[in-house]
């Protein structure tokens, strides 16, 4: 297991400084305390208290190591394969069966809660964390404060710190202060401060806390899963299943594949237009093992393939995008779909 982590660490690593980075130019005393002063300001007028103003930023500096994180992340070279192999590893898939039978009751009761399967929560909190267990401890105010001044990507970690500071402000974490990953996300969940605002949830009525509460972790992550207006969860299907093409098709059905930005989302998805699965099925797809695919006239269904034609091909269903919501990446989405099917058999 250590010799895999080092690999991925080596893989990352060459990634990461053969692309075009540099360090960052640090903002003199003067410009960072400008900048600082304005933030205050507008954190005062939506209704951010002095005090926790005052606490949490008086002695803010910049971060040379966060900018470099942001700016410096590995170019997205890794295959599909390569992906799986790092992420859903047979550790992970133990002790996610462990961890799914061990607090199972809970799961199945905030499951029929918000309708979903326990075994789609568990594997969001294996992905994001390790079940809770790789949280990061990074001061989140500093990361997203260094974030928001840099211009890459300042609006959106604007909204951030004002969500990071509102929730120091109502006393929402139990330890008094954010820490998580380098990019702002925190607790089990893994959580930017705007989704924690929106849709942490205080399950076991004590205050929310989805640093140590498995109650409230699994509660928020249903939440989020299920509470997307226009995309309902539908507990009665599964997220996908991996399939064969028939061999005869033409490679221009391949070429009429759509690419589909998800609203909100950040990075392109190559997605076909939505058939039923009965469809797919008679056009000659067939589920991995070559078994006929499900005949549902009821499911509407899409095929993706994160690698392109050549890669592995994916029927998915509408709670696949509920996923994608989560982190927008068709690799991470599969992913969560892959690890909940290891885990619940």
């Amino acid at each position: 297991m250590i010799f895999r982590f080092v690999i991925l660490f080596l893989f990352i690593s060459f990634n990461l400084y053969s692309a075009d980075c540099e360090k960052p130019k640090m903002p003199s005393d003067e410009e960072w305390n400008s900048w600082l002063s304005n933030i205050k300001k507008e954190a005062l007028e939506i209704g951010i208290s002095q005090n926790t103003i005052s606490k949490q930023l008086n002695n803010v500096k910049p971060q040379s190591k966060i900018i470099m994180r942001d700016r410096c992340q590995p170019a997205s070279t890794m295959t599909l394969d390569e992906y799986l192999f790092y992420t859903i590893t047979k550790d992970k898939i133990f002790v996610g069966k462990n961890f799914l039978k061990k607090h199972e009751d809970l799961l199945k009761e905030i499951g029929e809660h918000f309708k979903i399967q326990p075994r789609f929560i568990v594997a969001v909190l294996g992905m994001e964390s390790y079940y809770g267990r790789n949280q990061g401890k990074i001061n989140s105010i500093i990361a997203i404060t260094t974030l928001a001044f840099d211009r890459r990507r300042s609006d959106f970690y604007k909204k951030q710190l004002f969500a990071a500071l509102e929730i120091l402000d109502k006393n929402l974490v139990p330890s008094g202060e954010l820490k998580g990953s380098w990019g702002g996300a925190v607790g089990m969940t893994q959580m930017i401060p705007t989704t924690f605002l929106e849709t942490a949830y205080d399950w076991d009525g004590d205050g929310i806390d989805i640093w140590n509460s498995y109650a409230d972790a699994f509660a928020s992550t249903a939440n989020y899963l299920t509470s997307l207006d226009k995309n309902p969860w539908s507990n009665d299907s599964t997220w996908g299943r991996e399939v064969l093409p028939p061999k005869n098709i033409s490679s221009s059905f391949f070429d009429s594949i759509k690419q589909v930005n998800p609203k909100g989302c950040g990075a392109v998805k190559r997605r076909s237009i939505p058939k039923t699965l009965s469809e797919w099925s008679k056009l000659g797809f067939t589920k991995i093992n070559g078994d006929p695919l499900p005949i549902r006239d009821d499911l509407e269904a899409r095929l993706i393939m994160p690698d392109g034609i050549d890669g592995r091909m994916f029927i998915v269903y509408p709670n696949y995008k509920n996923i994608l919501y989560y982190n927008c990446s068709s690799y991470y989405a599969v992913s969560v779909g892959l690890l909940s099917d290891k885990i619940s058999n």
